[in-house]
């Protein structure tokens, strides 16, 4: 805790005159050409400040698992234009976050270019090279996943020199590569003490891996996941909901994460979002779960959930679409229990408890009733929760800074994304099976039945979607398979069958716009298909 007290306070005085636009750079070119970079406590400074720009993405953006809401899976309370397929290239929405990532890349590659001058201990030269490397090559893959091709700067810009035409996507992905594979060669595979956090091989050889998956270079990918998960230290922890809660941070699944503490500007905003007007800080609840989420978790005993299978329960009827059916308590827990067991340690249902301000053990009943102390009441109606990021009781009191890091890459993904490949690349054998049943195994759910390639990969997908819901990376995904067409278009229910907002997802959204405003200002760049 105190390493990342310190980093990022550090980082934070020494580059607190940048611009947030990626060609307003006058100061931070001014610091970077004088007296700063003069030994080994500037170099450690300096990385650290790229570090940084992670926490910065992370809360421009509201939150990397927000961006699940322009999917299938979760939606926004507050109407904007990526949930309804009506936004525009000007706006922040796209601006933000390519001036961030262009931030952390030009810190990156001010390092790159002042360190090996800088007269220090040959190792930590060496690690920190690395590091900055990895961190340019996350900022540039997340610009290629977002953006597709965009320009490539690997040095330090001046004002007038920032005016490059977008190099294409496969440029792109040669670039992270070839940063990715240096950071491998330069970065120790743990740490200890005060360093813990930082970037590691086993996580420049994920993001490699990543890359490949991304870029369908199956057979390098599978490769790149096999060796972290037959190599390195990494492994599934035993508890599901705790991977998501500060209190368990730093443990053997998480590979890379963004770092954040409990101090005002240093901390994520997942309480005030994903949280509700129960818990001690009192969230927004701006994301919400939907009910095509719930419905994909399966039965405990791998069979998939059906609405046909509870129009009887008990020998009553049930008919979800009547509100005073989920009344009745005893019929509504047998729909939510026996089922995956991620679903309710991610999703807040009908009928189940969450401990709330004050703590205050509540019963999420339906119909609500607002007289009822003991009654949990959603900010909107008929809507699930989110218990995934949110603490519950008394565990945050500061909504707008909570402790808990961000996972950015966990084992359980290196393990899905290498079944991927692997199937992808030859069809399902053993090793496939074994990965996909090891993430099942963690939550006591039963292994996947044996199938065609078609099958494997529809399998995979599935327990990609329950596995990291609110995470961020099945908008990535539905994109990268160009899926968001078919899922993302309709209306958006709560559990009642009530309308709560009609879905739109274009065509044109497999890329973001790039930034009418950075169009303005740099007139050799071009857009993307269909936000002309």
């Amino acid at each position: 805790m105190k390493t990342k007290i310190i980093s990022i306070i550090v980082a934070i005085l020494f580059f607190s005159s940048c611009q947030e636009s990626f060609l307003q750079r006058d100061s931070l070119s001014q610091l970077s050409e004088g007296s700063f970079w003069a030994n080994e406590t500037d170099a450690t400074t300096g990385v650290n400040a790229i570090y940084n720009a992670l926490r910065e993405l992370n809360n421009n953006m509201c939150l990397y698992g927000m961006l699940d809401d322009f999917s299938d899976i979760s939606y926004q309370t507050w109407a904007t234009g990526m949930t309804t397929g009506q936004y525009v290239a000007y706006g922040s929405f796209f601006s933000y976050p390519w001036a961030v990532l262009y931030k952390g890349i030009y810190r990156a590659n001010t390092a790159i270019t002042r360190i090996p001058d800088i007269d220090m201990n040959e190792g930590t030269k060496l690690r920190l090279i690395g590091e900055a490397k990895f961190l340019r090559a996350l900022f540039y893959f997340k610009l290629w996943d977002y953006f597709g091709g965009v320009p490539i700067y690997d040095k330090p810009m001046n004002y007038d020199e920032a005016y490059k035409a977008r190099n294409t996507a496969d440029e792109v992905v040669a670039f992270i590569l070839k940063d990715l594979t240096d950071a491998i060669e330069c970065l120790p595979g743990s740490y200890s003490g005060n360093d813990l956090g930082r970037a590691t091989k086993w996580a420049a050889m994920s993001l490699r891996g990543k890359t490949y998956l991304y870029a369908e270079r199956w057979g390098e990918a599978a490769d790149d996941f096999d060796y972290v998960i037959k190599n390195s230290d990494r492994e599934l922890h035993p508890e599901y909901y705790q991977i998501f809660n500060y209190k368990w941070e730093g443990n053997k699944e998480v590979i890379f994460d963004v770092q954040y503490i409990k101090i005002s500007g240093f901390g994520n905003t997942c309480d005030y979002y994903y949280g509700n007007r129960n818990t001690q800080v009192g969230g927004i609840q701006r994301t919400v779960p939907t009910s095509i989420l719930v419905d994909s978790y399966e039965m405990a005993d791998g069979t998939p959930f059906s609405w046909d299978n509870f129009k009887t329960i008990d020998g009553q009827s049930f008919n979800p679409n009547n509100s005073a059916d989920w009344a009745k308590e005893d019929l509504v827990k047998q729909i939510f229990n026996k089922r995956d067991p991620r679903l309710q340690q991610t999703i807040l249902v009908p009928w189940a408890e969450f401990v709330g301000k004050s703590n205050n053990t509540l019963i999420y009943k339906w119909p609500t009733k607002a007289s009822d102390p003991k009654c949990f009441i959603p900010n909107f109606s008929a809507v699930y929760a989110w218990k995934k990021f949110v603490h519950q009781g008394e565990d945050n009191d500061d909504r707008y800074n909570s402790p808990n890091n961000i996972p950015v890459i966990r084992f359980a993904d290196v393990l899905l994304m290498y079944a991927e490949a692997k199937n992808e690349e030859s069809g399902p054998d053993q090793s496939v099976y074994d990965a996909v049943n090891r993430v099942r195994a963690r939550v006591s759910m039963p292994a996947i039945p044996q199938g065609t390639q078609a099958e494997v990969r529809e399998r995979i997908r599935h327990e990609r979607k329950v596995e990291f819901p609110g995470e961020g990376l099945w908008y990535s995904d539905i994109r990268r398979w160009r899926i968001g067409v078919d899922l993302c278009n309709h209306v958006v229910k709560g559990f009642i069958g009530n309308s709560l907002r009609t879905r739109g997802f274009a065509e044109r959204e497999y890329l973001w716009a790039i930034p009418s405003s950075e169009i303005d200002l740099n007139p050799n760049l071009t857009q993307n298909p269909g936000w002309e």
